[in-house]
């Protein structure tokens, strides 16, 4: 049974479909992400999951239970939902356990536990109202941890923080997998994501158009060249006889010059340009790129905008 079960999910707002059939599934022990520009839908999807918000129709289940159940998962699912929110004139840890008090929490990790787990036992007697937007996003987290939760999501996890809070964030993730937490976060820092994700699902105008496991969609040669060399038919010669290249992508050619993707590790930079001057051919460009979340987004984006 997956962590999390999105089954042919809509939201219509009158006559706005704002979620057109989004369907994903996440692994136990996993780390999920959920991307997409602003109005895509992903703060939708996240409001329909803690049901927030009520699905025009579809299933979503947590931990095998339906979302519309959730209050019976009895502190199974952590959430931090928009921006942390924290009692002013309470200490941190008056917040902690004010929490465990309303979730009827006995057992699991204690204000002090969940406190340490996030690198933020120091805060324990500042204020609610004194800590800054990365403290208090840390707080809220430590929150979330509170007793013993299975799954734990999160919208914008990374938002306000600065580059070590981010770096420490992204630890705090790493280790809450190890320890079989399952976290499903929304994020537009898709360079941090990516270091972290297992999978992802990429959503548009309320769309699914991209999902699975990241190792998959990035494909498992991330590594290239981009290539601008000429005369076009003979550079195809070489290069397709070059045995360190697994895939040739063509490209565009703008009269004799031929511009390509070559999908082989950047260290073969060297052997593939000496080939080619070697084979007869002009070598214009040999650039090392490598292909990533943020890579694949844009290019995503980009489909999407010419469909229009």
């Amino acid at each position: 049974m997956p962590a999390l079960l999105v089954d042919d999910l809509h939201k219509r707002y009158g006559s706005f479909h704002a979620l057109r059939g989004v369907s994903f599934q996440v692994a136990r022990g996993s780390i999920y992400g959920l991307i997409g520009p602003n109005g895509s839908g992903k703060t939708t999807t996240l409001s329909c999951l803690l049901n927030l918000r009520t699905p025009t129709s579809g299933r979503v289940e947590l931990l095998g239970i339906p979302s519309s159940a959730l209050h019976k998962s009895l502190g199974r699912v952590g959430a931090v939902f928009d921006a942390p929110t924290l009692a002013g004139n309470m200490t941190v840890k008056g917040n902690l356990n004010y929490a465990r008090r309303l979730l009827g929490q006995r057992g699991g990790r204690s204000a002090d536990e969940a406190l340490e787990s996030v690198g933020a036992l120091e805060l324990v007697g500042r204020r609610g109202g004194e800590l800054s937007m990365g403290q208090a996003r840390r707080v809220a987290i430590a929150r979330a941890l509170l007793g013993k939760p299975e799954l734990l999501i999160l919208d914008e996890p990374l938002a306000g923080l600065d580059t070590p809070g981010v770096r420490e964030m992204l630890r705090l993730f790493k280790r809450l997998r190890e320890e079989g937490l399952t976290i499903v976060l929304s994020s537009h820092r898709m360079h941090e994501l990516e270091e972290v994700a297992d999978g992802v699902a990429i959503l548009m105008d309320g769309q699914l158009v991209a999902e699975g496991p990241l190792a998959e969609l990035l494909g498992e040669n991330r590594d290239g060249l981009h290539l601008r060399v000429r005369p076009a038919s003979r550079a195809r010669q070489v290069l397709q006889g070059i045995d360190a290249i697994s895939t040739l992508e063509e490209g565009t050619l703008d009269g004799e010059w031929l511009e390509l993707r070559a999908v082989t590790p950047a260290g073969n930079a060297p052997r593939i340009a000496r080939a080619l001057v070697e084979g007869g051919c002009e070598l214009g460009t040999i650039v090392p790129q490598r292909r990533s979340l943020q890579s694949l987004f844009e290019g995503l984006l980009e489909a999407q905008g010419e469909q229009r």
